[in-house]
């Protein structure tokens, strides 16, 4: 593992920690069950995150930009700014920065949890 897959995987897990321990954010996602990959497409490498009942329960290093059911995609210095909440996904999403995959639904959620956690 390089430096920067190290970084990504300290930032997530920080981000897991966050989503796992906010109410807000866990009664948001409750019912969410679902997969979202975090890709650096500068680096071709990235993690997958599993939401089940409110929770991540699961981060995995990602075998392939083809997985999860959503995912997120950018350089790898936008997706730790973003996770660090340094950065709004909905204005990268707007602004063509970080491209997201998944239903329109998956996307509101992912936005909502953004908003949740940094506000």
């Amino acid at each position: 593992m390089n430096d920067k897959d190290e970084e990504l995987r300290t930032v997530l897990e920080d981000f897991n920690r966050k989503v796992n321990e906010s109410e807000r954010v866990q009664k948001l996602i409750k019912r969410w069950n679902t997969s979202v990959l975090m890709w650096s497409k500068d680096q071709q490498f990235g993690f997958v995150l599993t939401v089940s009942a409110g929770k991540i329960t699961e981060m995995k290093k990602a075998t392939s930009e083809n997985e999860g059911n959503v995912k997120v995609v950018s350089s790898t210095a936008t997706l730790l700014e973003m996770l660090r909440g340094k950065e709004n996904i909905a204005h990268l999403y707007m602004d063509g920065v970080v491209e997201t995959y998944g239903s329109e639904k998956d996307q509101i959620v992912l936005d909502a949890v953004a908003r949740f956690l940094w506000s």
